[in-house]
């Protein structure tokens, strides 16, 4: 079968104020009737209200969805598609982060498959996915504007990917600067180390390329010089771009590079813990690098140049994987200001379970180093030190 390696299927439409538009691209596709995808949560941001102002340009009515969670359920999923037919709504709007925009695929997924859902899960089932589906990002961070899967959680809190041959992309991004500007200072740090996670694993991961890596390493520097000013200060439009931009890259990288066991166990310890996505993955980002170096040196070796580590062009594979690992800490810890692990209730007693779950997680595939049970209970005894 025919593996193209560079392409792109998402129209993006970028800027400071491109939310407005929101009810010219709604004609322009021939939606009559939206359903927007929320949370909570993001009603009390007040960016719903610019969603309704874009989509009220062009007199386009909306349902508003608003029941989805962190760690999305499959359940939600199937709740807003419930409504989404008696409202007989012919679009779908997602809009916040990473949990809005992937509920909005799954219920994009069930306007054109037939239920339930849980069967498309890990490629078990191919599923088809037509138009109509539009991104707004609120955060910098998860890139599903930009990728081609799914992450949704099952009746027992377990990460289920949902990725076909033919990608369950959304049509239509709108990606635009000025709504990440309220982002607090840990969420921004949580969503952009969630970024610097898709960019690095796919770098580093089985499937990476040369187009991969052309964009990863810029993606990867934009985020190291971007991320602390944007945690900083909350109103800096330069670091914003730049931060929503990169969040974009490394999502649209997921194509191709996916990620590896970094996400693998990240998103476990999510489920098991309740552990927001971008967090739980930054939690395990440092020590998945330094298991990786024996296998990637050059790779690993890279990104600790762009955190500022000096190399001798002597080091072990280890070695580099160590210092690479502690610029990353300090990264994440000092100049991020990521919350401790321990900040989550969390039970050492389901440690060995969920080692087990991320050796035999989908994304272990791409992982340059086979990483057997042991090594993933090493790596989360680590994480909890």
């Amino acid at each position: 079968m025919l593996n193209f390696q560079f392409y792109e299927k998402v129209k993006v439409l970028y800027g400071s104020g491109a939310v407005g538009q929101l009810g010219e691209l709604a004609k322009h596709i021939g939606g009559t009737k939206a359903l927007i995808v929320s949370d909570p949560g993001m009603n009390a941001t007040g960016v719903i209200e610019k969603i309704i102002s874009g989509l009220a340009n062009e007199n386009i009515p909306y349902v508003l969805f608003d029941e989805n969670e962190p760690n999305p359920p499959i359940a939600a999923c199937e709740k807003a598609y419930e409504i989404l037919k008696e409202e007989k709504c012919d679009f779908i709007i997602g809009v916040g982060g990473g949990s809005n925009m992937d509920c909005a695929k799954g219920v994009n997924i069930l306007r054109f498959n037939p239920a339930p859902l849980i069967q498309y899960a890990n490629g078990a089932k191919h599923f088809d996915v037509g138009n109509g589906l539009i991104m707004i990002p609120t955060t910098a961070g998860t890139g599903s504007e930009m990728s081609d899967g799914s992450i949704l959680s099952d009746e027992n809190h377990i990460k289920q990917n949902f990725i076909s041959d033919q990608g369950a992309f959304a049509e239509f991004a709108i990606v635009d600067p000025d709504l990440m500007l309220g982002m607090p200072p840990k969420l921004t740090a949580s969503t952009g180390l969630d970024a610097l996670a898709h960019a690095i694993e796919s770098y580093m991961g089985t499937l990476t390329n040369e187009f991969i890596q052309f964009q990863a390493e810029k993606a990867i520097d934009e985020i190291f010089e971007y991320l602390p000013r944007a945690v900083e200060n909350g109103q800096d439009m330069e670091a914003r771009k730049k931060m929503a931009v990169a969040a974009s890259v490394a999502g649209y990288l997921l194509i191709y590079g996916h990620t590896c066991a970094g996400h693998s166990i990240g998103q476990t310890l999510g489920g098991y813990f309740n552990i927001p996505h971008g967090t739980a993955c930054a939690y395990a980002l440092p020590w998945v690098c330094e298991f990786n170096a024996p296998a990637v040196p050059d790779f690993i070796r890279r990104i600790g140049q762009s955190l500022g580590v000096k190399f001798s062009g002597n080091e072990t594979p280890e070695e580099i994987g160590a210092m690479t690992r502690d610029a990353l800490l300090k990264f994440r810890d000092e100049e991020c200001k990521l919350v401790d692990i321990k900040t989550f209730p969390y039970d050492e007693s389901k440690f060995d379970e969920i080692a087990q779950v991320c050796a035999d997680e989908f994304f272990q595939q791409f992982n340059p180093r086979k990483m057997t049970k042991d090594d993933c209970l090493g790596i989360l005894k680590k994480m909890y030190e």
